[in-house]
């Protein structure tokens, strides 16, 4: 691709007229460049999956189309270059004939009495004043007003006196007249830029009138260029002290962003506050970043690039620690939910002797373990001190009936022990695990039984359910979705609006991770070198825990769509 890039930059090279081939080799050279950069990107993620030595730097290796290319542009700068020199000579020429037709014009007017002869050499000037080209834009205006005046000053000495009417004169006058009253009204306009637009747009008619009496000519004018020409220079004043501006945000903006590069730089304490305070700096560089001005139309964009990509970082650095800190609370929670699960356990023991020693130890065991996530500590801990809780006011209790209720709970789970034993899969998925569903609320619903015999009814019990579950293959994900198919035959048979509903949360959930993805992709891209292999693992963990999630939205999506279908199958069928 870049080959033929090139090829289409060397034929436009080979034209002789640059003006018409500028915009087209500009735009080739943006494209060239854009590829360039894609091959850069492309070297750098394989370099980063080699095997390589932890100083190893990466290093671009250009092709040989990218020294053509740099040769053909700088010829083509060169071009462009010597072009411009060109036009500016042309100018500087264009700028000699257009004084020196002025100073014929100028003579005519003074020196020439025969009206024909003059009126021929002012048509000459006027038909070459309009062939000639371009004069430098400093020169434009001091040329433009002399041409006029003098276009004015001859129909005053020629026009007026022998051909026009006295009518046109008063015609004139009035309307010069009318624009000088409406120039006098521009100092109610507060808006400078609108006062400037107005300006120029009365001056323009000015000037496009014709002459009016030359014995108030000159006092109008005076007049009239009395109040446009201030206007025009407070422009230029207000833009000269935004130009200046502009030089003093920039400054400021860059030592906000070297500001922003040190705190970025510092070493961060590991601990909350000590992100919380390093957060405070960003946030104080980001209010003072907003209070600066703006620093014009080719500073601003990139100075916020380097300002936004240095807090980009930092905000990264953050994540990963907070993603470290989630990681160790979960491991908080999975201890604390075993030593409540054991608790659970304990507290179903009626052997006081050795249950209370336990429950002693898990109480002393669960404040030794450090906090789960904010979420998860009090619902964890309320359960935990409920167990307790009535654990200890079992063994105050006393319950006269507990061995015949024991004993009674006892049958009653054996009874079930062996119809769950029994138990065969009938082929139906979806009734095969409702029954087992059954079974295991079934079971919890009886209550404690002798402790003698608790292990091997459990044992039976897990056994068997196992053994059904395993032969279904009803793993954790497909029993979420399995349940999730309830929910959805409930939202189809509510109404469309929360079927409708569900779907755009279900929708939402999808593309928030999708950008979570990509953006986690993009990140990995930043972390390589010496260090950065623990923090990928991290990311690719957490890409690969979203991307699980969005297969089984999808999963539900379907399910949603397929109860939808049957739901609108049924109401079509005659009742």
């Amino acid at each position: 691709m870049r080959s033929e890039i090139l090829t289409r930059i060397q034929a436009l090279l080979l034209q002789d007229d640059l003006e018409a081939i500028r915009q087209d080799v500009r735009s080739a050279m943006d494209e060239f460049r854009a590829l360039t950069n894609d091959e850069v990107r492309k070297q750098r993620e394989a370099w980063a999956t080699i095997e390589k030595e932890p100083e190893a730097v990466f290093e671009y290796e250009p092709s040989p189309e990218e020294t053509v290319f740099e040769e053909a542009i700088a010829a083509f700068k060169d071009r462009e270059k010597l072009w411009r020199k060109q036009i500016a000579e042309s100018q500087k020429a264009n700028l000699e004939t257009k004084l020196a037709m002025l100073e014929r014009l100028r003579n005519t007017i003074q020196e020439e009495e025969n009206i024909g002869a003059a009126f021929s050499v002012f048509n000459e000037v006027r038909v070459e004043w309009d062939a000639v080209g371009d004069v430098p834009g400093d020169q434009f205006k001091i040329v433009h007003d002399q041409y006029y005046r003098l276009r004015d000053e001859f129909f005053y000495n020629i026009n007026i006196y022998k051909e026009l009417k006295e009518h046109d004169l008063k015609v004139n006058l009035k309307k010069k007249e009318a624009l000088l009253v409406e120039a006098q009204a521009l100092t109610g306009i507060e808006g400078i830029r609108e006062r400037e637009k107005q300006a120029r747009a009365i001056q323009k008619q000015w000037l496009d009138v014709g002459p009016s009496p030359r014995e108030n000519y000159q006092q109008l004018a005076d007049q009239f260029f009395g109040i446009i020409r201030p206007i025009f220079e407070e422009v230029k004043s207000h833009f000269d002290e935004l130009r200046a501006s502009f030089t003093i945000h920039a400054e400021a903006k860059g030592v906000l962003i070297e500001q922003l590069r040190e705190v970025v730089a510092e070493e961060v304490e590991a601990s909350h506050a000590g992100w919380q305070a390093a957060t405070t700096k960003i946030i104080a560089l980001q209010t003072a970043w907003k209070s600066t001005g703006f620093a014009g139309k080719d500073q601003n964009e990139v100075l916020w690039g380097k300002f936004r990509e240095l807090a980009d970082v930092f905000f990264q650095k953050k994540q990963l620690f907070y993603d470290a800190q989630k990681s160790v609370g979960k491991q908080n929670k999975q201890e604390k939910q075993s030593l409540l699960e054991q608790a659970e356990e304990t507290a179903k023991s009626t052997d006081w002797k050795t249950a209370v020693p336990k429950m002693m130890t898990l109480q002393k065991a669960w404040k030794e373990v450090g906090p789960c996530p904010p979420s998860e500590e009090q619902r964890l801990f309320r359960r935990f001190r409920k167990v307790q809780d009535q654990f200890f006011t079992a063994r105050k209790a006393e319950f006269a009936d507990r061995d015949a209720e024991e004993k009674t709970n006892l049958e009653a789970k054996e009874a079930l022990l062996k119809e769950i034993e029994s138990f065969k899969l009938s082929g139906k998925r979806k009734e095969d695990l409702d029954s087992l569903k059954e079974f295991s609320s079934r079971w919890n619903k009886i209550g404690f039984i002798p402790r003698k015999a608790m292990d091997g009814v459990m044992d039976r019990y897990r056994t068997a359910m196992d053994a059904s579950y395993d032969s279904l293959s009803a793993q954790r994900s497909e029993r979420a979705v399995e349940t999730y198919k309830q929910r959805a035959d409930h939202l189809v048979s509510s109404s469309p609006q929360e079927v409708r509903r569900e779907q755009n949360i279900l929708r939402e959930k999808m593309d928030r991770l999708k950008s979570r993805v990509t953006k986690t992709e993009e990140n990995l891209e930043r972390f390589t070198g010496k260090g950065a292999e623990a923090i990928r693992d991290q990311y690719e963990k957490s890409m690969e825990a979203d991307k699980h999630e969005m297969e089984e939205i999808k999963t539900k999506l379907v399910l949603l769509r397929q109860a939808s279908q049957q739901e609108t199958k049924s109401e079509d069928k005659p009742s």
